[in-house]
């Protein structure tokens, strides 16, 4: 419907665009000096740097005797964090492996599909307690048993092993598709001056100027939907 259509006179017009696309990225995570974790306490996790991916901050939490203190404490758990500031909810797709020294994906778990809820960044140096409120994170509480991580010998080098988090979001953005002044070129009249005044210097033949105009609605939308 035109703005003559409305009875309002002229019409402001804009247009958005909302554009989601895959986002996909991943963090390595080395432990070096794995044999010294396994003295942290069950419950306690170790935590890497924060990395982006899609737009969105995260953190690996390694927890070298499990973060249940009530369960098992002969495995790793791991764990994928979301440290965005704003309290949304978000959904992913995440997976862990551990590295080879060639730097394959030697031992891995099915990617998984998780919620996510925003918790506050931490001091990766520090030892973190889980306490009673382990966090909103997802991962595995037992990722691998540590007999069997230390049975594969293509996993451990110098003492270390290579921790590998794939991530996968939607990254949604909007931006201005168009805003309001949008026009069109229209022939005008024929220029009456010959010489250096007239359009194409001296000389130069008669042509019509071309001036602006407001494109109108039909034209507007037109356009916007042309745009990619």
């Amino acid at each position: 419907m035109s703005a003559a259509g409305l009875g309002l006179g002229r019409l402001t017009r804009s247009a958005t665009r909302i554009l989601a696309k895959q986002a996909n990225g991943f963090h390595l995570l080395r432990i070096d000096g794995y044999s010294q974790t396994k003295t942290v306490l069950p419950g306690h996790k170790l935590s890497c740097n924060g990395f982006n991916v899609g737009g969105h901050s995260w953190r690996i939490d390694y927890y070298p005797n499990g973060r249940d203190t009530s369960a098992n404490h002969n495995a790793i758990s791991l764990y994928l964090q979301l440290t965005n500031r704003l309290p949304q909810h978000l959904q992913a797709r995440y997976r862990f492996s551990l590295l080879d020294h060639g730097g394959n994906a030697a031992y891995e778990l099915p990617a998984a599909n998780g919620t996510f809820i925003p918790v506050p960044e931490v001091n990766h140096y520090a030892l973190q307690n889980a306490g009673t409120q382990p966090g909103t994170g997802c991962g595995h509480e037992e990722f691998i048993g540590k007999e069997e991580l230390e049975r594969r010998e293509h996993l451990i080098r110098n003492d270390s092993i290579v921790i590998r988090c794939d991530v996968g979001v939607a990254e949604i953005g909007n931006s201005w598709l168009a805003q309001d002044e949008l026009n069109a070129w229209e022939d005008g009249e024929e220029s009456e001056e010959e010489g250096y005044e007239a359009p194409g210097g001296y000389g130069a033949p008669r042509r019509r100027n071309r001036r602006k105009r407001r494109a109108d609605d039909k034209e507007y939308v037109k356009w916007c939907l042309a745009q990619r």
